[in-house]
This record gives C-alpha cells, sequence and structure tokens, in this order.
C-alpha cells in the first residue's frame, strides 16, 4: 500500500498522523474513533490486496476530520488510496 505512517500523537481532539503516500505527505487529524477505523480498513485492503490479482477497485472509504480516505485495490497485489479534503 501507499500509504506509510510516518508520525502521530495525540491532540486536544483526538490525534493527528502524517502519512507518505506516492504524492507526497499527507497529514491527517481526526477523533481516536476515526483514526481507529482507518486503521482497521488500511489493515483489511492490505490483506485484500495480498491476494489479488486483476481488480481495479475502490472498497471503502474513511472519513477523517475534513479528508476522505478512499482505499481500494490494483492489480497486481498493490492498494490503491486517494485523500480528498473537503
Amino acid at each position: 500500500m501507499s500509504l506509510e505512517l510516518l508520525e502521530a500523537h495525540q491532540t486536544v481532539d483526538g490525534i493527528a498522523v502524517t502519512f507518505a503516500t506516492e504524492r507526497g505527505i499527507e497529514p491527517l487529524e481526526g477523533t481516536c474513533d476515526e483514526i481507529a477505523r482507518l486503521a482497521t480498513v488500511m489493515q483489511q485492503v492490505g490483506a485484500l490486496a495480498s491476494i489479488n490479482e486483476d481488480e481495479q477497485v475502490w472498497l471503502e472509504q474513511v472519513v477523517v476530520g475534513n479528508a476522505i480516505v478512499h482505499l481500494g485495490l490494483n492489480p497486481g497485489r498493490q492498494a490503491r488510496v486517494r485523500i480528498v479534503r473537503s
């Protein structure tokens, strides 16, 4: 998956995380529940990616603060990610 966790720390309202993606550095800040949901979906997508040979599909959208993190699969056992800010 092209989403690597670089840093995380607690904030007054939740958790701030910084990811490295193929598009650069992406900071996200959300509640503990939002970050926990993102972590769960990342694990699930990673597991599915490891067995996916042919599909290119978006599987989940996770709201984290002011962003929507789209997670899915690319052919060749790869995950995909797109972060859209509102």
